[in-house]
């Protein structure tokens, strides 16, 4: 008599996707976007594998620092701050000595304030972008920036890093699709489930 009841029992009890309720009839709709997002997902995975980009890079013109024309720009005022240094226990004093430096090009006059090193006298080298001569840099010199010598003094190994062009990121791609497919599983399931009922 007990394994009758249990039986019995056992043939009431439903699956969730029975007790969904509103979604009880619809169903293989879910299924079907849910395979569509894992599929969706492992073509993603697919192609950041293969190096493609889903955010475009800016094309921009780059300008080369030797075709940057240069002037000497006009030190009009200088200025100095003191601010207490609080990492000496507040006995100490920083200051902050800055410039304020002019110049023309193509008759338009130009003024910015730097920062004042003590090197420059009276003018002060400047190299700036022909399309936008607001953007300026103080020219230091022909000297390439070679990297950050470590503690020895030695340059090898202390380079910058070059970025890989080719090829994409492996462990994105893994994760994608490893996401994509359990989607996947999970939408064949439910898509089955709906069209049996």
């Amino acid at each position: 008599m007990t394994v009758m009841r249990l039986l019995a029992a056992a043939e009431e009890e439903k699956t969730d996707i029975e007790t969904a309720g509103f979604f009880k009839d619809y169903m293989w709709i879910v299924g079907i976007v849910l395979i569509v997002v894992g599929l969706l997902l492992l073509y993603f995975g697919i192609k950041v594998g293969k190096g493609y980009r889903f955010m475009p890079e800016e094309n921009q013109t780059q300008i080369v620092e030797d075709e940057l024309p240069s002037l000497n720009a006009d030190v009009v005022e200088r200025r100095s701050t003191e601010i207490p240094d609080y990492s000496d226990k507040g006995e100490g004093k920083i200051v902050f000595r800055e410039m304020l430096i002019r110049f023309s090009v193509e008759g338009q006059s130009f003024e910015e304030w730097i920062n004042d090193s003590g090197e420059f006298g009276d003018t002060v080298p400047i190299k700036y972008n022909p399309n936008n001569p607001q953007e300026f840099h103080v020219y230091e010199g022909d000297e390439d920036f070679q990297g950050i010598p470590d503690e020895n003094g030695d340059l090898a190994g202390n380079e910058e890093p070059e970025a890989d062009t080719e090829g994409g990121n492996n462990a994105v791609k893994l994760t994608l699709m490893g996401i994509g497919l359990i989607i996947l599983g999970i939408g064949i399931f439910v898509l089955i489930e709906g069209l049996t009922k």
